[in-house]
């Protein structure tokens, strides 16, 4: 490898950070091509990077549209890892959407991927979607997961009513529902009855082993 490895993990939040998606699409298939494991480009390139761009807009090094900039580098990375992720026997589905009235689309790509990357066969419903959409793919589907991103905080009333919704069709305790966005807080997502909240997308992957053991 031509780079030195502290430079090599180093390089892909530089690149991410100055918004390089070409560079940081040819980092992670070097590392790919160096013999790195998707779990080990992911624990060591992907999440640190989500972390420092949090980071950065927490502190005001970071306005909107660098996080959105930076974030559709991190959806290209996630892109190039697919093919290569490890094939695991996907018994079991999950259904992610961004509620009705939103139509961010980031946070819930990169937490597809996470779920995916747990050995889940993930369904994306896209963005803006109503409550009964939510309720039909399940209905449709059986999966053990339902996924729900909100990034508006006038768009988090949606999932107490899909969560409502689904109750009234008593499908409730057919899956496990799991929430998440900007604006979600744990204390929101045990008031109106989910099962788990992740404040990283990366957080998803010990929610889903925990929910799993648990099914």
């Amino acid at each position: 490898m031509k780079h030195g490895r502290k430079h090599f993990f180093s390089s892909v939040s530089t690149a991410l950070i100055n918004k390089r998606v070409d560079e940081v699409i040819e980092i992670v298939e070097s590392a790919l091509k160096a013999g790195f494991s998707v779990k080990e480009i992911m624990d060591r390139l992907i999440v640190p990077s989500i972390n420092q761009i949090k980071d950065m807009f927490t502190e005001g090094d970071f306005y909107i549209p660098d996080v959105i900039h930076a974030s559709r580098s991190i959806e290209a990375a996630l892109y190039v890892l697919k093919p290569y992720k490890t094939d695991q026997t996907k018994s079991q589905k999950a259904i992610i959407g961004t509620v009705e009235g939103d139509i961010h689309d980031i946070g819930k790509n990169i937490a597809a991927f996470f779920i995916a990357f747990s050995g889940f066969d993930v369904i994306d419903l896209g963005v803006d979607v109503a409550a009964s959409e939510f309720v039909q793919a399940v209905l449709e589907n059986e999966p053990m997961i339902l996924g729900m991103s909100a990034t508006l905080t006038t768009t988090m009333k949606e999932m107490f009513s899909i969560i409502n919704l689904l109750n009234a069709q008593e499908l409730r305790n057919t899956v496990k529902v799991i929430v998440g966005g900007g604006p979600v807080t744990k204390e929101f997502a045990l008031s109106i009855g989910a099962d788990g909240y992740a404040s990283q997308p990366h957080d998803i992957v010990t929610m889903m082993s925990r929910l799993s053991l648990h099914h």
